[in-house]
């Protein structure tokens, strides 16, 4: 790799464990030395959270092993979008490529190796607009697929690699609200993945911005692709129930890095519809996708979550990550 090393940007709250653990599955990677690490800090919404995040970045200041190390510390709470977006903004102004991941996700021994030769090798591929690290558990690629890689017309956030021109190409003020009462273009978000809808009308009903929705309406209105490995190169450990949109799931919180493994690439990369449906039919869920719908068509499901959540036993809440 001939280029200059891409600069990497994680984004905290409050979970000192999961920066400290992503910070040594980055380390593990040679390139760290010759790598310009960021990591930007929300400030407390809650001031009870505020001992919390005061050690976090005490923790950042103290942190060695990269070329350098440089801490953003918001002033007043942002919130996980803007303190991203911000951030985001800010390394773009200074470099023309950047990879980037929360503090729940973890890394392999060859993740930079791969996100920098990737980002040069497809600069030029406007088809593509981000690289991805992560693939999903349940995505069995078929022994007869060729490539050590495949594109699919989603984005991924759990581990990503972006550049200057495809961050800048991105709208983030879609109107989420009038995409999902068009008819054509839900049936287009639903032919790639089940699940996108519902986050979005979530989004709507919540007024908040989630960014790899965001992305992912982009890619499709502008039919492009992120680039996935075949093997996973990052892991989500957010899914212990303190992460701000995971929820507990054993089987991600436990997903096996592949160690070692860094894919060859290949130019022209072509689709792979096999692969693309495998993907979907992962998001696929029966109450979700088929029940739920046949229910409010008859005016039935409303009033059955009612009463579903009145028998529900209480449980304490946790507040969430911001």
């Amino acid at each position: 790799m001939h280029a200059p090393l891409s600069p990497v940007l994680i984004t905290v709250y409050d979970r000192l464990d999961c920066l400290q653990n992503a910070i040594s599955a980055l380390l593990s990677n040679p390139e760290c030395s010759q790598t310009d690490l960021y990591i930007v800090s929300d400030y407390a919404y809650d001031p009870a959270h505020q001992p919390a995040i005061a050690k976090v970045r005490a923790y950042i200041n103290s942190i060695t092993g990269f070329k350098s190390v440089e801490g953003i510390f918001w002033e007043q709470n942002k919130g996980s979008f803007d303190s991203a977006q911000d951030a985001l903004k800010y390394l773009f102004s200074r470099y023309d490529r950047v990879i980037f991941f929360e503090d729940d996700i973890l890394v392999s021994d060859r993740f930079l190796e791969y996100m920098n030769h990737a980002l040069e090798y497809y600069k030029d591929d406007q088809r593509i607009i981000s690289i991805a690290s992560h693939r999903h558990h349940k995505v069995q690629i078929p022994k007869s697929y060729p490539h050590e890689v495949f594109l699919l017309k989603i984005y991924s956030p759990w581990g990503v690699a972006m550049w200057k021109d495809r961050y800048e190409s991105i709208d983030w003020d879609l109107d989420i609200a009038a995409l999902i009462q068009d008819k054509e273009q839900v049936r287009a978000c639903n032919a790639i993945t089940t699940h996108l809808v519902p986050i979005l009308v979530d989004m709507v009903e919540r007024g908040k911005k989630y960014g790899d929705a965001i992305v992912c309406c982009n890619m499709l209105h502008a039919q492009r692709y992120t680039l996935f490995p075949i093997k996973p190169l990052s892991v989500n450990r957010g899914h212990d129930g303190r992460g701000e949109h995971c929820g507990e799931n054993l089987e991600l919180q436990n997903q096996a890095l592949e160690m070692g493994f860094c894919p060859k690439l290949c130019k022209n990369l072509p689709y792979d519809m096999t692969i693309g449906k495998l993907h979907r039919q992962v998001f696929y869920s029966f109450k979700r996708d088929f029940l739920k719908p046949i229910l409010t068509k008859f005016h039935l499901y409303a009033p059955l979550k009612a009463l579903k959540d009145k028998l529900k036993p209480k449980r304490l809440s946790k507040p969430l990550d911001c």
